[in-house]
């Protein structure tokens, strides 16, 4: 199954506390749970669950079985020309 990928320029344009999230999700391919983030940020768990939400809605992580993961950032081509067959 392919898991969809979200775009380094969606990440660009978040809030900064967003992007930690992002990242700290994104060191932990099995994902987080709500406490455990909440062990790992100091803030109220409100606005935890409202970044979460927001980095959900952006495409940027997804929420199962009770932890939350990260999707993967898409890596541009780097030299697609070099594919082409002359």
């Amino acid at each position: 199954m392919m898991h969809p990928q979200a775009h380094s320029a969606t990440l660009n344009v978040q809030p900064r506390q967003r992007r930690t999230v992002y990242d700290r999700l994104a060191t932990l391919p099995a994902g987080r749970s709500v406490r455990e983030l909440l062990d790992d940020f100091e803030m109220p768990e409100t606005e935890l669950r409202e970044t979460l939400r927001k980095l959900d809605q952006a495409g940027l992580a997804r929420r199962g079985k009770g932890v939350w993961q990260a999707i993967p950032i898409e890596q541009p081509d780097r030299d697609s020309t070099a594919d082409v067959v002359a």
